[in-house]
């Protein structure tokens, strides 16, 4: 059988347009944006002359949080009215949703208290002076880019394609995703090492040889609170395997007889949830749940040549068919053109499927680095470990003596991946397509199972708000 492996290599060119600021291309130091809004933007000169620059005014503050103010000649700002830049410490500064500034804190800037008070009233808000503007931003949840948007504006920012429930939305926030998983294996593995088919056909008739599974997952994620975000998730999936069984034909010669099974449709569905914790200085850490409901049919069918319409081994299946509780935890640091991320997932299944089993509990360990090429590309690293325990029970329809995938001892082990990755932001940060492909690093399974050779994973987030 043909076997059809969907991988695309977009090549994304992106056409920079120019940005005016003081007749120079500049960027913000501490977000990575380019310099666009004239409103809000804001500058500091060094001791040493060198001038840097910001495209918000909460970039500014959030800049100066982890730096003495005495290191800098200049520290200015732009007047919302007139686009002037004046000093940021005898400035006064309006927080109002009425007028949105680039990061999301809703912070503008005015030379006199009066003309602030004046925007006040008018867009409703609140006033403050650049001392009490500083201390309101040691708490995160003032300064909305601290706490989410910086998130949302970097490329290294977002988890490699492979990792979902990575972060939290601002209130309000709403995301769609659509993702893509390809993995192909070929040949079986016995334990951590290879095994061949002639070893199979001792205890088996039918000995796997490659098996490609394609994923699709529809994503929504949807922020009530600053420090919720809800998750929903819809999977549909492909499997195709081929086979080659052993047969003893009338005058007891044996011959070779391959073949192929397919299964198709829709899979579990997942809800979630990511409760925030911790999230400043560029460091957040959440808490992630979740919730599988098993929509994926586990009695999928097909022809074999010992057999017509038979029931497909537990792996050819396209869900669980349980109730599983996911639970975890996300941690991820910030600094100015890296990023590093740890999520560890245990994923523990409740009663017995209609089948009469259920799969063992998984483990999951990633862990991750990402580099920002440019503000709107970035490459990581990531390295990802992971236990099954046994499958229990069995399926009373299959013969564990006919093929290694429908032996539930053959279930279960530990997996370790390393993979490489890229993400790029497009559509004014609103747009993130990502790609990664990893290969097994240690794979040592109870029994005998496939042998994993790649796995391709692809994604495209939209914030719609």
């Amino acid at each position: 059988m043909k076997h059809s492996l969907c991988i695309s290599i977009l090549f994304l060119c992106l056409i920079l347009t120019k940005v005016s600021f003081a007749q120079s291309h500049e960027q913000c130091i501490h977000c990575s944006m380019a310099v666009k809004s004239l409103q809000f933007k804001a500058q500091a000169q060094t001791q040493s002359g060198k001038l840097i620059w910001f495209d918000a005014i909460e970039c500014l503050v959030n800049y100066l949080k982890s730096k003495n103010e005495n290191d800098f000649q200049k520290i200015q700002v732009t007047d919302y009215n007139s686009g002037k830049v004046i000093d940021a410490a005898n400035a006064y500064y309006l927080k109002s949703k009425a007028i949105p500034s680039p990061m999301g804190a809703n912070l503008s800037a005015y030379m006199l208290q009066s003309e602030a008070i004046s925007v006040q009233k008018e867009k409703g808000g609140d006033v403050y002076n650049w001392e009490t503007l500083k201390e309101r931003f040691i708490d995160s949840e003032f300064g909305a880019y601290d706490s989410h948007h910086d998130h949302h504006n970097r490329p290294d920012a977002y988890a490699p394609s492979g990792i979902m429930g990575d972060h939290l939305h601002p209130k309000g926030g709403f995301m769609l995703s659509l993702r893509y998983m390809n993995m192909y294996m070929n040949g079986n593995r016995e334990g951590s090492s290879k095994i061949s088919d002639e070893s199979i056909y001792e205890r088996y008739m039918v000995a796997p040889q490659n098996m490609t599974m394609q994923m699709f997952m529809l994503g929504v994620m949807y922020a009530p609170s600053d420090k919720l975000t809800l998750i929903l998730m819809q999977n549909f999936a492909t499997k195709n395997m081929d086979l080659t069984a052993r047969m003893t034909m009338a005058n007891g010669m044996q011959m070779l007889n391959s073949f192929s099974t397919y299964s198709s449709g829709v899979g579990d569905m997942k809800v979630g949830a990511l409760f925030g914790l911790y999230n400043r200085n560029e460091a957040s850490f959440h808490l992630n749940g979740g919730l599988n409901i098993p929509l994926g049919d586990i009695t999928n069918r097909d022809n074999t040549p010992m057999m017509n319409d038979v029931k497909l081994p537990y792996a050819m299946q396209l869900g669980s068919g349980t109730w599983d509780i996911t639970l975890g935890i996300t941690f991820k640091k910030l600094y100015d053109k890296f990023s590093l991320g740890i999520q560890q997932l245990n994923t523990l299944r409740t009663g017995t499927n209609s089948e009469g089993y259920r799969f063992g509990n998984l483990y999951k360990l990633h862990t991750w680095g990402a580099y920002a090429i440019s503000q709107y590309v970035s490459t990581s690293l990531r390295l990802s470990g992971s236990i099954e325990g046994k499958l229990n029970g069995e399926d009373s329809e299959l013969n564990p003596m006919m093929v290694t995938t429908a032996d539930p001892n053959n279930y279960g082990g530990d997996l370790v991946h390393g993979t490489l990755g890229f993400n790029f932001l497009l559509a004014g940060s609103k747009l993130i397509l990502g790609a990664e492909i990893g290969i097994p690093l240690h794979q040592n399974y109870n029994g005998i199972f496939m042998n994993e050779k790649f796995v391709f994973n692809a994604s495209a987030k939209y914030n719609v708000f």
